[in-house]
């Protein structure tokens, strides 16, 4: 009917490419290769659902169809966008249901668009959509709250370190005044001074001084400063 969008009979390579299905794809590709080019109702190619859906086995394919490539590549969908600014949407929570974390979810998230973006031209990296952002822009919009959310949590554990390194400073420091054995009272070196233990004590304990102190000055940094917006890019 003229008011019905077309149904192409390569509907199954794009549920193959949806689920991930790459032997399928290869195998039917193999067999057809003028499907590589088919596009859906959106015209997205199957490359395109793959950058979607976060189908890495798929993706990969395109540094095997040749010449082909830079056809598809450049392909946009209905709203103007390529597939890199599909890369910048946010993934579908079932994706991200085994990474736990939210630091770890936007660190695979940043990752997935680094590796789309490897492929693609300089000018489709700063291309607009129909919306007029490019794909950098889409990613920052659509990852905003896990951004604050990475930040929230980080903080909240940078304080508890915090603590944790305080605590070993203070006792590490505080090791000279009071070594095992005591000084002598003439001269005020320590008892054990020439026995091998208490040299690995004293240098165990000045390397305890020195990380727990390092360890301060990286919390200190995490909580005076916006580390996951300063990072990302």
């Amino acid at each position: 009917m003229k008011d019905q969008k077309p149904k192409y009979s390569s509907q199954m390579l794009f549920v193959a490419a949806k689920n991930g299905n790459k032997t399928f794809i290869v195998e039917l590709i193999r067999r057809y290769p003028d499907l590589i080019r088919k596009v859906n109702d959106n015209n997205q190619s199957i490359f395109h659902v793959a950058v979607s859906d976060r189908r890495k086995g798929i993706f990969d394919l395109l540094n095997e169809i040749g010449s082909i490539k830079d056809s598809v590549i450049h392909l946009e969908d209905e709203n103007g966008n390529n597939t890199l600014h599909l890369a910048g949407e946010r993934a579908k929570s079932n994706q991200l249901q085994d990474v736990r974390g939210v630091v770890m979810q936007m660190q695979q998230e940043l990752l997935w668009f680094k590796e789309v973006e490897t492929i693609l031209p300089y000018s489709l990296r700063v291309k607009k959509n129909a919306s007029g952002l490019t794909p950098r822009e889409v990613f920052t919009k659509n990852h905003k709250d896990l951004v604050t959310k990475g930040e929230k949590w980080m903080k909240e554990v940078a304080a508890q370190l915090m603590v944790v390194s305080t605590l070993i400073a203070t006792v590490a420091f505080a090791v000279p005044f009071t070594v095992p054995g005591g000084f002598h009272q003439d001269t005020g070196t320590p008892i054990f001074i020439n026995r091998s233990l208490f040299t690995t004590f004293i240098t165990s304990d000045a390397l305890s001084l020195m990380f727990a102190s390092t360890s301060l000055l990286y919390v200190i940094s995490i909580l005076t400063t916006r580390l996951l917006n300063a990072t990302w890019w």
